[in-house]
């Protein structure tokens, strides 16, 4: 036998000597109710030679609600168990204070979580590098082993110099860390920081404070999520080469900023806000990101512009999606980047008003277009000239009172093959000459006059689209 997972045993009082099968490599323990001690008879001790759980690599225990003491062999002994596993894993058992196994040689990967009477540190196991401890008794925390890769730490309420200690000198292995759920200040500018890190996660933190100078030197990764406290703006130029800017619902947020003297071109590839109500600008003069090829604004009620100058700074950029940004009414001068190959515009709506203003017609690369919200009384769409004969996709969404796609506006699209129309409740007719002969997908939802006259698959309305090989109308395949 080489995987075990008993699951719900909740009448069995101690277990078996699994340390006794001589193949098994992962062992799974979940809902052991009524197991308050794991004892000698879990290794098989004295009734046989075969050396304890000799083969294990992966164990695992799982909401053991009684569990409160793990017998080891004793230092003489503890040796002889567990000589080859590599991940252990103790989850919600609440009641578990005793110490863990000490001699683990080959453990890389430890995660303790839910364990708030676990009062004894940590072994130093030789070969672990990913830690995971969430919601445990701070003791855990007082000597943490040095060559650690990977540290997650959570629902700790007192967290600050615990954090510049674990990305202090000592730790010259660490490359990934993630703190969440602690309310209370977290600080990161203080004492010397890992120069090995290269992925940060901030999550549900109450206050986070930034150092004002660059020393994350070899950071590549940067999330924040749900920031509420203090943190008003992020200072690009603390991260040379950072790739990938993730911040979701730092709810004060109010800016991304680059100090003058040091205005260097970023190395980022991906930047995405979301949620941030607070957030208003970019960095003054535009966003220096030659590299840039993702860029995601969504929910950010009071950004009014985007970054100046994307057409020169941003001269990589390939999938912008604008969202849910009421405020900003047109792109900067010199107009959008010509490398976009994607572009989806949602409920913005003073910004869908001027879309005629975008210059669409200017990107040669452009295939996938997203339009949503428009609150004018157009009766057609698309008009003349807006869109370019490269597009391949083309989504319209929420044209309450448009009443007819405009033939001059979609003849041209010889490329186009897939067209989505969504929530255009008065649409009745399709283009007068038909769709391209190109479209071979066309999804309708919630267009109901349209519905009723493509339904009968007959009719003028049916012969525009006739030709198109897949069509569905409101989730239903029109075959």
């Amino acid at each position: 036998m080489v995987s075990l997972h008993l699951i719900k045993c909740k009448f069995c009082c101690s277990l078996p000597s699994l340390g006794q099968l001589p193949s098994l490599q992962n062992l799974s323990i979940v809902e052991f109710d009524g197991v308050v001690r794991v004892g000698p008879e879990f290794y098989g001790s004295g009734s046989s030679s075969i050396r304890p759980f000799k083969a294990l690599k992966v164990l695992r225990f799982e909401l053991m609600l009684k569990w409160e003491e793990w017998f080891t062999l004793g230092a003489e002994n503890e040796g002889e168990a567990f000589p080859l596993l590599q991940e252990l894993y103790i989850h919600d058992c609440p009641k578990l204070t005793r110490r863990l196994p000490i001699h683990l040689p080959s453990l890389a990967k430890l995660e303790i979580t839910e364990c708030p009477l676990l009062v004894s540190s940590l072994p130093m196991f030789p070969a672990i590098c990913q830690l995971n401890l969430t919601c445990c008794n701070g003791v855990l925390l007082k000597e943490l082993p040095t060559r650690i890769q990977v540290l997650k730490v959570g629902g700790f309420d007192a967290l600050d110099s615990q954090v510049n200690t674990m990305m202090g000198p000592r730790n010259t292995s660490l490359q990934e860390l993630e703190v969440s759920d602690c309310s209370s200040f977290v600080s990161l500018s203080k004492g010397d920081l890992a120069s090995t890190l290269k992925s940060l996660i901030i999550r549900n933190c109450g206050i986070l404070e930034l150092p004002m100078y660059p020393i994350f030197s070899s950071l590549k990764k940067l999330y924040l999520f749900d920031i509420d406290g203090s943190l008003k703006s992020v200072p690009l130029d603390l991260f040379p080469k950072l790739c990938d800017i993730y911040i979701f619902g730092c709810r004060n947020l109010e800016s991304l900023t680059v100090s003058e003297e040091h205005r260097l071109d970023l190395m980022t590839l991906q930047i995405q806000i979301i949620n941030c109500p607070c957030f208003v600008s970019f960095p003054k003069g535009g966003l220096c990101a030659p590299n840039l090829t993702l860029l995601w604004v969504w929910n950010c009620g009071s950004l009014r512009s985007l970054p100046d100058n994307m057409h020169i700074f941003l001269s990589s950029l390939e999938d912008l999606q604008i969202v849910d940004c009421a405020k900003v009414e047109s792109f900067p001068e010199g107009g959008l980047p010509s490398n976009l190959k994607s572009v989806s515009i949602v409920d913005c709506d003073n910004l869908v008003a001027r879309r005629m203003e975008w210059g669409l017609q200017k990107l040669p690369f452009l295939k996938s277009l997203f339009i949503c919200g428009e609150k004018g009384d157009a009766k057609s769409f698309p008009e003349v000239g807006l869109l370019p004969t490269n597009l391949t996709s083309l989504q319209i969404m929420n044209f309450p009172n448009m009443k007819f796609l405009d033939k001059k506006g979609v003849q041209h699209l010889a490329s186009l093959k897939e067209l989505r129309i969504d929530n255009c409740c008065m649409l009745k007719y399709m283009p007068e000459e038909g769709l391209p002969a190109s479209v071979s997908v066309l999804l309708i939802n919630n267009c109901p006059f349209l519905k009723k006259q493509l339904h009968k698959k007959k009719g003028k309305e049916w012969l525009k689209i006739a030709h198109v090989h897949l069509i569905m109308i409101d989730d239903e395949l029109i075959e």
